[in-house]
C-alpha cells in the first residue's frame, strides 16, 4: 500500500498484512476481530506526515518534546552495515525532569523513519555499556556485519537510557529515578511512543514490533521480554548482562585477583600464558566433536574432559614461566576466576565460568583487566551503592576500589534501599520471573546468542536460565532458543565464526512460524585473534542449546559449515 501527501510516497505494510495484524493475527493481545477491524480502518484513513510536519505539537503526546526532525540523504559506504536509505530523523526527550542532584535528566531518543521503502515494522536498537548517548541508530546488532536495520527498511529507535554521559561516567547513580530508567523504564517507556511516532508519521501501526541488543542491551532484551513482552513479537539478545549487579560482583573479584599478584593487572596473565592454557584445553576438547579444527563445540563435555588442576603444568618453585608453565601463585588465581565470585563463607555471588580455547582473543583479557574492571567499579560504586559513591571515571580509581572491596558485603548492598532510593539493585536489574516467559509466548519470540568465551557476562549465567527456563516449561523451544557461539569473546572477536545474521532467522520465526534449526557462521574479515590453520572462509553452524555442532561422518572439509550438523 502507498500512501502519499503532497509529493512524498511511504512504501507502507501491505494492506492484507496490516489488517491481519490490526485484527490480531499474532498479536496475542485478545483484541476481538471487530474492534481490531474498526481501529484498522481510522488508522488506514490517516494521512502521513512531511519531516518537516513532525513536532511536538503535531505529535501530541504527553510528555514527549520533539528536539529536531531533520530529512537525511541515502548514503552508501564500503561497509554496508553503515549504508542507510533516506529518512527522517527525529530526536527529542521524554518525562525531562530535575533529579536529587540537581541535574537534567530526561530519556533522550531518536527514530529513524525511512521516507522511500518503510517495510512497516518497527525495530527498538538496545544501548550498550552504561548508556548515556544514542549508540545504535541504525540497528546494526544482530544482522552479521553486512546490512542494519534502517537499510531493511525499518523504523528503528533508540534511547540514551535516561541519561547523558559517557560509558564509563557512572553519575547519574546519584539520581534515583535515573537508575530505574537505566535498568528498566527506558525501554519500557520509549517502546510504546515511539511506536506512536511511527504510527502518526507514516498513517498506520507497524504491523511487527522487534527488539535487538548486546551486553546491557541485551540485558535490555531480556527485560523486553519479561517486563514488556505484549509490546514485541520477536526479541534478540546477545551476551544478555542477565543480573547485570551480579557480574559488576565478578568483574571487580577479577580484577581483585589479578592485581594480588600483578600491581597491573594485565601483565598477570601474559599472553604466553594464556596461550598455554588455551593449548591444552584444546588438547582435551578439540576432537569431542568429531573434527581436529581448533574449535570446542562441545563446551559442556570440555567442562568435564578438561581437567586445570591437572593438564596444565605448574612450574617448581624457582622457575620463571616461560609459556611451558604457570605459577603457583597464578593457578590459584585462575582457579578462583573460573569458579566465579563469592563471599568468604563460599556464598556463590554470580557464576562459575567455562574453560574455553577463545581465552587467547585480544578482547577477552582486555575486558578481563581493564575494561571489566573498570565499568564494574562504576556500576558498583555509583549505581548500586545507598547511598552512591564518588563517582570512578578512571582506571586507577576502579582498581583502588576494587583491591578494597568486601565481598561479604554484596548481598546486603545488593538489596539495600532506603525512602530515596526506594528499589534494590536486585529489583531494578534483575529479570522478574525469569523462568516465566508466558507473555512472550502467548504472541513472540526470543532468541539469545552468547560467546562461550565471553570473559565480562558468563556464559554459564545464561545457559543456566535456559535450561531451568526448559525445566519450568518443557515447551519453551517453541518460542525461546539459545545458541552458543564457540570461542566468541564479548559480541565478537575471539578465535571464532563470529559473523552471522540472528535477525533474518528471527523473522523467519515470528512471521512465517519457521524455527530457527541452526545458523550460519562466519569468520569476521580481518580477525586478529584468527589461528594461522584456519580459512578465512571458515563457516560453522551455530545450534540451538543443547544441540552443538558435530561434524559429519566421512566429511572431509572442516572449513565448510556443510561438513557439520547440530545434535
Amino acid at each position: 500500500m502507498n500512501v502519499q501527501r503532497g509529493t512524498k510516497t511511504f512504501a507502507a505494510v501491505g494492506l492484507s498484512a496490516a489488517l491481519v495484524f490490526a485484527c490480531g493475527g499474532g498479536s496475542g493481545d485478545g483484541t476481538s476481530a471487530s474492534a481490531s477491524a474498526s481501529a484498522f480502518a481510522a488508522l488506514s484513513a490517516a494521512a502521513p506526515m512531511l519531516c518537516a510536519d513532525v513536532s511536538t505539537a503535531s505529535l501530541a503526546i504527553a510528555n514527549l518534546v520533539i528536539t529536531t526532525a531533520s530529512s537525511e540523504a541515502a548514503f552508501t559506504s564500503t561497509d554496508p552495515s553503515k549504508s542507510y536509505p533516506a529518512y527522517c530523523k527525529v530526536t527529542g526527550t521524554v518525562n525531562q525532569r530535575i533529579g536529587i542532584d540537581g541535574q537534567t535528566y530526561a530519556i533522550g531518543f531518536q527514530v529513524n523513519l525511512p521516507t522511500s521503502a518503510w517495510n512497516g515494522k518497527f525495530m527498538y536498537a538496545g544501548e550498550g555499556g552504561l548508556a548515556g548517548s544514542i549508540q545504535d541508530p541504525l540497528g546494526r546488532k544482530g544482522w552479521g556485519g553486512s546490512t542494519n536495520s534502517l537499510l531493511n527498511g525499518f523504523a528503528v529507535a533508540s534511547s540514551d537510557s535516561g541519561h547523558l554521559g559517557s560509558s564509563a561516567d557512572g553519575s547519574f547513580g546519584l539520581d534515583a529515578q535515573a537508575r530505574v530508567d537505566y535498568g528498566y523504564n527506558a525501554v519500557g517507556t520509549l517502546t510504546p511512543l515511539a511506536k506512536s511516532i511511527v504510527q502518526k508519521f507514516y498513517g498506520i501501526a507497524p504491523s511487527y514490533a522487534y527488539f535487538q541488543g548486546g551486553s546491557k542491551g541485551g540485558q535490555a532484551g531480556f527485560m523486553a521480554a519479561s517486563r514488556f513482552a505484549s509490546e514485541y513479537h520477536g526479541i534478540l539478545a546477545g551476551q544478555p548482562a542477565m543480573d547485570l549487579h551480579k557480574a559488576a560482583l565478578d568483574a571487580i573479584y577479577g580484577s581483585q585477583q589479578f592485581t594480588s599478584i600483578a600491581t597491573v593487572a594485565s601483565s598477570s596473565f601474559a599472553p604466553q600464558d594464556i596461550k598455554l592454557v588455551a593449548k591444552k584445553i584444546l588438547g582435551q576438547c578439540d576432537l569431542l566433536d568429531g573434527a581436529a579444527d581448533q574449535m570446542v563445540n562441545d563446551i559442556e563435555a570440555c567442562q568435564s574432559g578438561f581437567n586445570f588442576a591437572a593438564d596444565v603444568p605448574q612450574c617448581a618453585l624457582g622457575f620463571t614461566p616461560d609459556g611451558t608453565c604457570l605459577s603457583a601463585e597464578l593457578k590459584a588465581v585462575l582457579a578462583n576466576i573460573f569458579a566465579g565470585v563469592r563471599s568468604s563463607l563460599g556464598i556463590n555471588l554470580y557464576s562459575d565460568w567455562p574453560w574455553d580455547p577463545g581465552i587467547v582473543g585480544v578482547d577477552w583479557s582486555t575486558w578481563k583487566t581493564a575494561t571489566g574492571p573498570h565499568l564494574g567499579a562504576s556500576l558498583l560504586a555509583n549505581i548500586i551503592a545507598i547511598p552512591p559513591l564518588p563517582s570512578i571515571t578512571t582506571l586507577s580509581a576502579a582498581i583502588t576500589y576494587n583491591q578494597s572491596y568486601d565481598f561479604n558485603t554484596a548481598p546486603g548492598m545488593l538489596t539495600a534501599s532506603n525512602s530515596v532510593f526506594t528499589q534494590s539493585a536486585e529489583e531494578i536489574f534483575a529479570t522478574p520471573n525469569p523462568g516465566n516467559l508466558s507473555t512472550l509466548k502467548a504472541q513472540g519470540k526470543l532468541i539469545v546468542f552468547h560467546g562461550t568465551a565471553d570473559p565480562i557476562v558468563s556464559v554459564n549465567y545464561t545457559r543456566n536460565w535456559y535450561k531451568n527456563l526448559l525445566i519450568s516449561d518443557p515447551t519453551a523451544a517453541n518460542y525461546a532458543r539459545l545458541f552458543l557461539v564457540p570461542g566468541m569473546n564479548h559480541g565478537g572477536g575471539g578465535p571464532a565464526t563470529d559473523s552471522f545474521d540472528a535477525m533474518t532467522p528471527l523473522i523467519q520465526w515470528v512471521e512465517n512460524g519457521v524455527a530457527p534449526e541452526s545458523i550460519i557462521a562466519t569468520v569476521t574479515a580481518g580477525n586478529a585473534d584468527l589461528p594461522g590453520a584456519w580459512s578465512a572462509t571458515r563457516s560453522r553452524p551455530l545450534c540451538p542449546y543443547p544441540k552443538k555442532a558435530v561434524r559429519i561422518a566421512g566429511a572431509t572439509d572442516l572449513e565448510s559449515a556443510s561438513s557439520f550438523t547440530c545434535q
